[in-house]
């Protein structure tokens, strides 16, 4: 019998599906806010989004199994290629003036957000089938 507190492919599926519910949700309500802090917000959300797919793409095609020192290096040197991507992306958006860069820190780390709301789900749902007086 395994642990109530595993998890897999499909709960990196609910913190896509969560940060996108998240992401209309908010961006709904910042739609009557300002026009600039919607837009800020959602290329945070879409660059936090790209981030966590390139992060699951590469994992699941790269690390498997047997696989040779080859393999790591790789991993770091497409990991290296992406930090320069974003660090770039980042300095051509901020020279922008019009972006919000608290809107848009805010879409970028809506991903860990969802993920930590859904492991504390995880944790509580683990736990409810346990006696206080078992322990």
């Amino acid at each position: 019998m395994g642990s109530k507190l595993e998890f897999g492919d499909r709960f990196i599926q609910r913190v896509y599906i969560l940060t996108i519910c998240l992401t209309v949700s908010i961006s709904i309500v910042l739609l009557f806010l300002d026009y600039e802090l919607l837009l800020s917000f959602l290329i945070g959300s879409i660059i936090g989004l790209s981030i966590l797919w390139s992060i699951e793409f590469f994992i699941k095609s790269l690390v498997k199994p047997g696989k040779t020192q080859k393999t790591k290096y790789l991993l770091g040197f497409i990991a290296l290629g992406k930090y320069t991507i974003i660090g770039l992306l980042f300095y051509f958006l901020f020279r922008l003036e019009w972006i919000n860069t608290f809107a848009f820190a805010g879409g970028i780390i809506l991903v860990q957000g969802s993920i930590i709301i859904l492991a504390i789900g995880l944790m509580v749902n683990a736990f409810k089938g346990i006696d206080p007086d078992e322990q």
